[in-house]
């Protein structure tokens, strides 16, 4: 029995550490809407949070993720002032934007994560389609790109100028 003790602790700690959380590195937020002139661009800050993916164990791979509301940025500093203001995200009362995962699952040649986004106060249960490519250090490089609906979210009114949807494109690096 001795001499298995070594091999026992080695498990239990390659077990502690693929239950550690990882965190984000670094990463990109970008968007684009379409209005009357043409099309919107423009980024907030990169996401921050915990994620823990690991693609032979989805059960326990996971995100919680927030960007802040307050970095929305287009390069027109009228058009980001009105974003920021109650009529739109109201950053002061809603400064971040959260996605917490509830599952993740492989698709076709993707995976998906569902779960709830956060945008003010309305909270839904969205689902994500997200690549992950593996990086040399061990960590991942995820990046996802969908379409949400900014009424569904209380971002701004109808209105014949600006459109309703939103693409939306995320990248991050974990470890």
């Amino acid at each position: 029995m001795k001499r298995f003790l070594p091999l026992v602790w080695c498990l239990m700690l390659f077990q502690i550490a693929q239950a550690q959380t990882s965190r984000i590195v670094s990463g990109s937020t970008a968007f684009s809407v379409k209005f009357i002139l043409g099309t919107c661009e423009g980024t907030f800050d990169a996401p921050t949070g915990k994620a823990n993916f690991n693609e032979t164990n989805l059960n326990n791979s996971s995100f919680d993720i927030s960007i802040p509301a307050n970095s929305f940025k287009t390069n027109n500093n009228s058009r980001d002032k009105d974003m920021k203001s109650e009529k739109y995200f109201f950053v002061t009362k809603y400064p971040n934007i959260h996605f917490k995962s509830t599952q993740i699952e492989k698709k076709a040649n993707h995976y998906q994560a569902t779960g709830t986004l956060t945008i003010r106060d309305v909270t839904k249960t969205v689902s994500l389609p997200f690549e992950a490519v593996k990086n040399n250090d061990g960590g991942y490089t995820l990046s996802s790109s969908f379409d949400i609906n900014r009424l569904d979210y209380k971002v701004g009114q109808k209105d014949w100028k600006l459109k309703d949807i939103v693409t939306v494109k995320l990248k991050a690096v974990i470890h």
